[in-house]
């Protein structure tokens, strides 16, 4: 006979009786939850202003309702198994940006959105309690019911609760599922933030979008697919709201979740415009009537359309914000969509930070700075992000000979500060070691006393560097600081490879010799190059534009955002100019990032009150098991030709540390 351990035991009485739950999931005996909940769970009722005018009502839990409720929360999340890679909405490290993105391709020709109707008011008691009683939770009937009782008010889920979002997208699920398997029968994407529904489409003409989605007539109108309607409104008891389905083409805007999808997520012009203007009236007149001006426009709004109002939220004082506090966060928000390192961004958070610092100067003046990352932004700051690669030593073969081998390349600093990218073939050395044709590498065992240095010739300065990884077969190295690192900046990388016909610019060293400054080669993409494939590498105009000592440096677009890195050049009229694509630059870096994260230790002793884990061969429940995250690496495995060797000096350029 099999005997469970003690911790199944524990585990099946709390899923299985109300009173161990309570006291294991929240800790307090269940005399007292009865209290709490019973005959109906307090909460406290108000409205807020949607932002079409329109009133939302908020049912907020009352504080020692709402302590309950977050532990329950707690508890449901550690047994939860994994949601549809399709949800964005209250998903941990998802967003409306990761929504949008799922829908931003080149491929994209169409979107449609949709809106499910009083979402969180369709989802019943009854509902809630039935998920609950399913896998992955099983609980019994009585424990199921009592935690749908503390998390439903009046029959559904309050808009207010903590466990409302949780709850709304365990009851999706198999909506989720469903949906995601039309789209995937019908050749398109889908994703859900919430109620709102989104399908991209990759035909080329309304009349091929897929009948089971929806269908335009000749005239221009909009109808929702059978099969669509009949999944949503039928088999998963949800209402469509009519006034907000629609569908967008390339030719117009297409918006997803509030963000435009045409080229990368993004917000709209108007909005940066207005963050704009506002720096202007700051900068140009003062805060203090920046200020009240803003006031004014808000007083003298109040009456008008609701639509041309500049400001719309409702606040709990009843009066808007301060225009600091406005800015402040629509600029957040623009770098959450944007990125960190985006050049709009980072351009207007120094103004703002530039005028906070000049309010300060002149007196007492309250405002936090905003985070602005040191990006490459132009031809000046991206003379600190690109280094000389610099190496020679003292080369001793017992069989061949002697030779001083010294080499030099480009090297830039990406993504990231302290990680810089070259090629692998700048670290060999090609040449005669006494007859014979050799190639010496640079972690060679007969070569010593070897100096490595970074030389930025702006600051006329030189760094000590170690190899931090290489990749012979893609011809890419990872490099670092060795010790103290300078003052620099990074290239931030495009949103998607670069395409044909694009102009960029070639940035790095060729025949460098002492302090002179970087080239910076205006050129054009002209087509990928084979045998890889998906862009992995690309060509680029002007044969013989990446000449010796400009390899690994990098091409950027118009905006200063690698496209790819410089690999090899054209040679007497053979070849092409090749560079390789950003797609591989990250994935190489995650594979050598990859090789950083330490073993996984063994599981700790399950403690009492957590998910356990059954001792062999001893019965248990049938728990989730969360799984560790897949690392991804890009698994390209076309090689990329060396380039050939660079020239060097006659003299090696001795480090002088700063």
């Amino acid at each position: 006979m099999v005997i469970p351990s003690l911790n199944v035991i524990f585990e099946q009485l709390t899923r299985t009786f109300v009173p161990s739950f309570s006291q294991a999931a929240l800790g307090i005996p269940y005399a007292q939850l009865k209290d709490i909940i019973y005959p109906s769970p307090p909460y406290k009722h108000f409205q807020i202003k949607k932002r079409n005018g329109s009133p939302r009502f908020i049912a907020e839990p009352r504080q020692r309702l709402k302590v309950m409720q977050e532990k329950v929360l707690t508890f449901l999340e550690e047994r939860m198994s994994p949601l549809k890679p399709a949800v964005h909405g209250f998903v941990p490290k998802r967003s409306i940006v990761t929504n949008a993105r799922a829908h931003c391709s080149r491929k994209t020709q169409f979107v449609l959105n949709l809106d499910l109707q009083d979402f969180f008011p369709t989802i019943t008691f009854f509902r809630v309690r039935g998920v609950l009683r399913n896998r992955p939770f099983n609980f019994s009937h009585e424990v199921a019911t009592v935690i749908a009782h503390m998390c439903t008010l009046n029959g559904s889920l309050p808009q207010g609760a903590p466990t409302s979002p949780f709850l709304s997208n365990l009851v999706c699920r198999t909506m989720d599922r469903d949906l995601t398997d039309l789209a995937r029968r019908n050749r398109a994407t889908y994703t859900r933030y919430a109620d709102d529904i989104t399908f991209s489409f990759a035909v080329r003409t309304a009349s091929r979008l897929p009948a089971a989605i929806c269908v335009v007539d000749e005239d221009g109108h909009l109808t929702l697919g059978a099969e669509l309607q009949d999944l949503i409104t039928g088999k998963h008891h949800f209402t469509i709201n009519p006034p907000k389905t629609r569908l967008s083409d390339r030719a117009r805007r297409m918006e997803v979740t509030g963000l435009t999808i045409n080229k990368f997520p993004n917000v709209r012009r108007k909005f940066i415009d207005r963050i704009r203007g506002a720096l202007n009236a700051w900068e140009r007149n003062g805060y203090a009537k920046a200020e009240s001006g803003w006031q004014a426009r808000v007083a003298n709004a109040e009456s008008g359309p609701y639509e041309k109002k500049p400001w719309k939220r409702q606040t709990r004082t009843g009066a808007p914000p301060k225009l600091q506090n406005v800015l402040w966060g629509k600029l957040l928000y623009l770098r959450m969509v944007r990125g960190k390192d985006d050049l709009i961004y980072t351009r207007l958070a120094e103004r703002y930070n530039k005028a906070v610092l000049k309010e300060q100067a002149a007196g007492p003046f309250k405002a936090p700075k905003l985070p602005v990352e040191p990006v490459v932004r132009d031809k000046v700051t991206a003379q600190d992000a690109c280094f000389v690669v610099d190496w020679y030593g003292d080369y001793k073969d017992p069989t061949l000979g002697e030779e001083m081998p010294m080499a030099q390349g480009t090297a830039f600093v990406y993504r990231e500060l302290g990680l810089l990218v070259t090629c692998n073939h700048v670290f060999e050395w090609e040449g005669k070691v006494g007859k014979a044709d050799t190639v010496i590498d640079y972690e060679s065992p007969y070569l010593t006393s070897k100096i490595l240095q970074l030389i930025q010739p702006g600051t006329k300065k030189s760094w000590p560097a170690k190899i931090l990884y290489r990749d012979k077969q893609m011809d890419f190295a990872l490099l670092a600081f060795e010790g103290d690192p300078p003052q620099h900046r990074y290239f931030s990388a495009m949103d998607n490879p670069i395409e044909s016909g694009a102009q960029g610019v070639l940035i790095g060293y060729p025949a460098w010799k002492q302090w002179t400054w970087p080239d910076f080669n205006d050129q054009k993409v002209l087509n990928r190059t084979f045998p890889h494939v998906g862009m992995n590498s690309f060509t680029i105009s002007g044969a013989g534009s990446i000449r010796p000592g400009n390899s690994g440096g990098p091409f950027t677009d118009d905006r200063f955002r690698v496209a790819g890195m410089a690999q090899r050049g054209a040679y007497m009229g053979t070849g092409h100019d090749e560079c390789l694509c950003l797609e591989i630059l990250d994935g190489l870096i995650a594979k050598y990032k990859a090789t950083l994260v330490p073993p996984v230790p063994p599981a700790p002793a399950t403690v009492l009150g957590a998910p356990p884990t059954p001792a062999a061969g001893s019965a248990a429940l049938p728990l989730p098991v969360p799984a560790a995250p897949a690392a991804t690496v890009n698994g390209a495995a076309a090689p990329a030709a060396r380039a050939p060797a660079h020239p060097v000096p006659a003299a090696p350029i001795p480090p002088t540390l700063p």
